[in-house]
C-alpha cells in the first residue's frame, strides 16, 4: 500500500484567498461563513488500515504533530489497523479514514461510512481545481457524482532499475519516454542465467496494473456491476502486451503461485535477480533499497499515446458519517491538500503531490540524501490517465488478474478463456455479495 497524509487550518482563523477559494486549497476568510470555534478542544481520530505501512511514529511526525501544531485546538488519535465493526462495537469513534483508491470500498464504503463533503466544500470555498483533475473524476466516480474526500498523496508510477544488472550485462539504461515494446526488448537482454542464478528483466504488480490501466478500460462495469474481462476488447490487447514478458524464455523457474506484488517486489528489492520494477503501489524504503545502485525511469507508454501515463493510484482523506466535528474534519484534510503543508512534507520525501503544480513535483526529496541525483521527475507521469470505471468492485476484485497471467502463462489457456474464466468468477461474487446485502 502506499504512504500517508495530514493537518489542518485553524478552522475560525484567518483562511486566506478570496471567497471563491485560494488557489492553493486552503480555506478562505469570508465574513459570512460561521467558523468553528478554535478555541474549543476537539480530539480527532483518525483510522488507517495497514499499520505497517504507517506506524504511530511515522504518522505523528507526518501529519498528526503538523495537525496539532496548526490547530491547537485539535488533537490527534491514531487508530493503525484493526477490524471496524469491532472498533465501533466497543465504542470507538472515527472522524477521519483514510485510504488508498482500491482500499476505499472494503475501510469506508462497506462499513457504511461515507459522507458527502459537498457542504463543506462549498461552506468554506475550497477550491477543487488545484487539485490533480483526474484524480477529482475518481473521486466523484466513487461518489456517484458527490465526493467523500480529497486526495493527499499517491505512490508512484516509475520503474525502479538496477543499475548493477544493466552494467552487468551491458545493456544502456531505460530511457525518457521508453514504450512498451522497448521495454520489451529490454526485458529480453536482461532476462538470462549467469552463474548459477536466474535473472529477470521485469517485475510489477499485475492486479495494479489491471486496475490503474492507461486505455482506462473498466474492470467492473458501474452500469452494469458486470466484469468488463470478456466484454471489452482491449482488456485482449493490454493482456497480451504484459503475457509476452512472462513468455520469455527464462521466466519458466517463476512459479505461478509466485505471479504477485510481493514476490514481483522481492525479486528486485531483496533477491535482486530482477533488473527492473514497475512501482504503483508504495514509494520504497531506504530499509527496502539498502545499498542497491537504483535510480529512475518513467513509466512506459503505448506508442499510440506517448504522453499518457497510468490511471492515478491516490490516497484518500475521508470524513465519516459517524463524526460528530464534521466541519473540523474537513478543515484538517483540506489544510493536508495546500502547498503550505506539501511542500514541507515533500521535500523531506515523504510522499509525491497530488496538487495540480508540477513545478511542486520538482522539490520532491530535495532534503532527503537517498534522492540525490535520482532522476525523480520519473516518479510521476507528465499526464494520467483518465480514470477508468471506478466503483466499490474495482479494488476487490482486481486480484482475479493475477489469475488471468496465470492461467495465460502456467495453465495453458488462451487468453479469452482466461478473461472470460476471470469475469464469471467476479460476476458470480458480485452476484452473491448484492444478494446477501439485499437481505439484511
Amino acid at each position: 500500500m502506499s504512504k500517508k497524509l495530514l493537518s489542518v487550518l485553524p478552522l475560525g482563523a484567518m483562511l486566506l484567498a478570496s471567497a471563491c477559494g485560494a488557489k492553493d486549497g486552503s480555506l478562505p476568510a469570508n465574513s459570512d461563513v460561521p467558523a468553528v470555534s478554535q478555541k474549543e478542544p476537539v480530539t480527532l481520530s483518525v483510522f488507517f488500515p495497514y499499520p505497517a505501512d504507517w506506524p504511530e511514529e511515522d504518522f505523528m511526525s507526518t501529519f498528526g504533530q503538523p495537525i496539532m501544531k496548526k490547530f491547537p485546538h485539535v488533537t490527534i488519535k491514531y487508530i493503525a489497523g484493526g477490524k471496524i465493526p469491532e472498533l465501533l462495537a466497543a465504542g470507538e469513534t472515527i472522524d477521519i479514514i483514510y485510504a488508498s483508491i482500491g482500499a476505499t470500498p472494503p475501510f469506508l464504503l462497506e462499513n457504511k461510512l461515507e459522507y458527502d463533503i459537498s457542504p463543506q466544500i462549498k461552506k468554506y470555498g475550497y477550491n477543487l481545481n488545484h487539485l490533480e483533475p483526474t484524480m477529482i473524476d475518481t473521486a466523484r466516480q466513487l461518489a456517484g457524482g458527490g465526493i467523500y474526500g480529497l486526495p493527499v498523496y499517491v505512490p508512484p508510477s516509475t520503474i525502479y532499475y538496477n543499475k548493477d544488472l544493466f552494467d552487468k550485462f551491458g545493456v544502456a539504461y531505460p530511457k525518457s519516454g521508453i514504450t512498451w515494446d522497448e521495454l520489451f526488448e529490454l526485458s529480453k537482454s536482461l532476462t538470462r542465467s549467469d552463474g548459477g542464478v536466474d535473472y529477470t528483466g521485469f517485475a510489477s504488480s499485475y492486479g495494479h496494473l489491471a486496475m490503474m490501466n492507461q486505455m482506462s478500460i473498466p474492470l467492473v462495469r458501474t452500469d452494469t456491476k458486470k466484469s468488463a474481462f470478456d466484454t471489452d476488447d482491449r482488456w485482449k490487447t493490454f493482456s497480451e502486451n504484459l503475457i509476452r514478458f512472462y513468455k520469455i524464455p527464462g521466466y519458466a523457474h517463476i512459479k505461478s503461485n509466485q505471479i504477485s506484488e510481493p514476490h514481483e517486489r522481492n525479486r528486485f528489492f531483496k533477491d535482486r535477480t530482477a533488473a527492473m520494477f514497475l512501482s504503483m503501489t508504495a514509494l520504497h524504503s531506504p530499509k527496502e533499497l539498502g545499498d542497491l545502485n537504483w535510480d529512475l525511469a518513467p513509466f512506459p507508454v503505448f506508442k499510440e499515446k506517448p504522453d499518457t501515463g497510468p490511471q492515478a493510484y491516490p490516497t484518500y482523506f475521508y470524513v465519516t458519517s459517524m463524526s460528530k466535528s464534521k466541519d473540523q474534519a474537513f478543515e484538517v484534510i483540506a489544510f493536508l491538500t495546500t502547498e503550505e503543508y506539501q511542500s514541507q512534507q515533500l521535500k523531506d520525501g515523504k510522499f509525491l503531490t497530488t496538487l495540480n503544480n508540477k513545478a511542486l513535483r520538482l522539490q520532491f526529496g530535495q532534503n532527503n540524501p537517498i534522492y540525490a541525483g535520482k532522476n525523480i521527475k520519473a516518479f510521476q507521469p507528465d499526464k494520467y490517465a483518465p480514470a477508468g470505471s471506478v466503483n466499490k468492485y474495482n479494488g476487490t476484485y482486481q486480484g482475479e488478474y493475477n489469475n488471468v497471467i496465470r492461467d495465460a502463462v502456467h495453465n495453458g489457456k488462451d487468453i479469452n478463456t482466461a478473461l472470460r474464466e476471470a469475469a464469471e468468477r467476479i460476476n458470480k461474487k458480485i452476484e452473491e455479495t448484492e444478494a446477501a446485502a439485499a437481505t439484511k
